[in-house]
């Protein structure tokens, strides 16, 4: 994560814009994207929004960074299920059940946060799609992935598929957490196939 500021045109490290993205991630997490404002944030530092706005662009940029931060967490916990002694498949399923079971556990605001996204010229980005994408391309390069698999578009139908049903059971209570997982598993086992070499 950069923690940066400008200051005449060049990007310094800044403990002041640290404190505000601590607290982006604080307010985010625990009580939503609604909540977390510019004049939240002024008002919980006791400061300027001039101190916001001369670290960061606009809310939208705080956002991608809160997102940032729920992504890496969220690898990196998923990351704990990998078993090197594990077929390449068995790792990524493992790997994707472990983000499911992390969003589940956290709440609808952590949620919201891995599912945001930024469109770039190779698509939508984000640190979990990164995360997919680099796991699929070491795939490749073992031989357990098709060489023609588009590692990218891989990650991101796995993505799509594993935040649109966390995102139903955080919207639904009474969609059951052993159905989202059964269908998200079904959804992924199929771009699995897919890839198989």
């Amino acid at each position: 994560m950069s923690n940066m500021a400008f200051s005449k045109g060049k990007r310094i490290e800044d403990e002041t814009s640290k404190r505000i993205v601590d607290l982006a991630v604080n307010i985010g997490c625990r009580e939503g994207v609604d909540a977390l404002t510019v004049t939240r944030l002024c008002k919980e530092l006791n400061c300027d929004r001039r101190v916001i706005y001369n670290r960061f662009r606009d809310i939208d940029e705080i956002n991608m960074i809160v997102a940032r931060q729920c992504n890496e967490e969220l690898m990196a916990k998923a990351r704990t299920a990998i078993r090197p002694q594990a077929s390449f498949y068995d790792n990524l399923r493992a790997l994707i059940k472990a983000a499911f079971a992390y969003v589940y556990e956290k709440n609808a605001n952590f949620q919201h946060f891995t599912a945001l996204y930024k469109v770039t010229d190779k698509g939508v980005r984000n640190e979990a799609l990164q995360g997919l994408t680099d796991l699929i391309e070491e795939g490749k390069s073992t031989g357990d992935v098709r060489a023609e698999t588009d590692s990218c578009k891989a990650a991101e139908n796995i993505w799509l598929i594993t935040t649109g049903i966390s995102g139903m059971l955080a919207a639904n209570v009474n969609y059951k957490y052993q159905e989202g997982l059964d269908t998200m598993l079904y959804g992924v086992e199929a771009i699995m196939a897919c890839m198989k070499a």
